[in-house]
């Protein structure tokens, strides 16, 4: 799971947590962190082009594909985006994060 430049707005160890209670292989656990990751990555980037007007995703993508982690991409989403960008990430992780501690607990 490599750093990148909205991870301050995510907090997962709310389901590392639980997660941990199933009592896991290993690899199984780092199997179903990386879906987690990879569906919380996905929503973001939702969130992210449903907001940039669509002149500036090709922009973005290449600043995000050479440093995904640089903060820089942040305030280039802020100036760029019609919306508070951080809160809408925030609220789509937070939403995310619910759905798949839903599937977590019903395991």
């Amino acid at each position: 799971m490599a750093k990148l430049f909205y991870d301050h707005l995510i907090v997962i160890e709310e389901i590392v947590a639980v997660l941990d209670q199933h009592k896991l292989k290993p690899g199984d656990r780092t199997k179903i962190l990386e879906l987690m990751d990879a569906t919380l990555q996905n929503e973001i980037l939702d969130v992210i082009f449903t907001y940039l007007p669509r002149e500036k995703h090709e922009e973005f993508l290449e600043k995000f594909h050479r440093a995904p982690h640089d903060m820089g991409l942040m305030q280039y989403l802020k100036d760029n985006s019609p919306v508070n960008i951080e809160l809408a990430i925030l609220d789509r992780a937070n939403k995310t994060k619910r759905k798949l501690l839903r599937h977590l607990t019903r395991s």
